[in-house]
C-alpha cells in the first residue's frame, strides 16, 4: 500500500515538473511574441512620429509662405498701391507612405483605436490640401501669366471681381493647412508620444 502511495505521489510530481515545464515554455512562447509585437509597434510609430514631423514642418512653411504673400498684398493694396497679381508657385509634396496607413488604414486602428479615430480623415486632409494647391497653381498659371499686359484693376483703382478667386483661394489654402496642424498638435502628435512612451 505504501509502495502504491508513492507511485501515486511520484507520478504527481512528475506530472506537475511536465506540467511546469509545457507552461513554462509557453509563458516563454507568448513573451517572445508580446515583446516581438512591441517593437514592431514601436518601429511603426517612431516611423509614423518621423513622418508627423516632416507634415509638420512643410505644412507650416507653406502655410507661413502663403501668409506672407496675403499681408504683402493687402498691405499695399489698403494703402492704394496696385500690387500685381503673381502666381505663388506653392508646393506641397504630401505622398507619405506610413502617414497614409495611419490615417486611413485598419494598421493603426489595431495600435490604437481611439488616437485612429481622433484622426479620422487626418490623411486625406493632406491629399486634398496638395491637390487643391496643385489646382490653385495651375488657375494662376493660366489666369496670371500672358504675353499681353492684364488690368487686375478698374480705373477707381480697386481689384476686379473676376480677379477675386486669387486672395479667396490663398486664404482658403491658409485655412486647410491651419486645420491640418491642428489636427498634428493636438491629436496625432500628443497621440503617438503617449503610444511611444506606453511601448518604451
Amino acid at each position: 500500500m505504501a509502495g502504491k502511495k508513492g507511485s501515486v505521489g511520484k507520478f504527481l510530481v512528475e506530472l506537475f515538473i511536465v506540467f511546469i515545464g509545457v507552461y513554462g515554455a509557453f509563458e516563454l512562447n507568448r513573451y517572445q511574441e508580446n515583446n516581438r509585437e512591441r517593437k514592431i509597434k514601436l518601429n511603426y510609430l517612431v516611423s509614423f512620429k518621423s513622418e508627423l514631423v516632416s507634415i509638420r514642418s512643410q505644412t507650416s512653411q507653406v502655410k507661413t509662405q502663403i501668409g506672407d504673400i496675403i499681408q504683402d498684398f493687402e498691405t499695399k493694396y489698403a494703402a492704394g498701391e496696385r500690387p500685381a497679381l503673381q502666381p505663388p508657385e506653392l508646393y506641397y509634396n504630401s505622398a507619405l507612405l506610413i502617414t497614409q496607413i495611419g490615417l486611413s488604414d485598419d494598421v493603426f486602428v489595431q495600435l490604437d483605436p481611439s488616437l485612429a479615430s481622433s484622426l479620422s480623415g487626418g490623411y486625406d486632409i493632406v491629399q486634398r490640401t496638395g491637390i487643391r494647391m496643385k489646382d490653385f497653381n495651375d488657375l494662376c498659371n493660366r489666369q496670371l501669366i500672358s504675353n499681353e499686359p492684364i488690368e487686375f484693376y478698374d480705373r477707381q483703382g480697386k481689384l476686379k471681381p473676376q480677379y477675386n478667386w486669387y486672395l479667396d483661394g490663398l486664404k482658403n489654402l491658409e485655412a486647410r493647412l491651419g486645420i491640418l496642424i491642428n489636427i498634428i498638435d493636438t491629436g496625432a502628435m500628443p497621440g503617438t508620444d503617449q503610444l511611444l512612451k506606453e511601448l518604451e
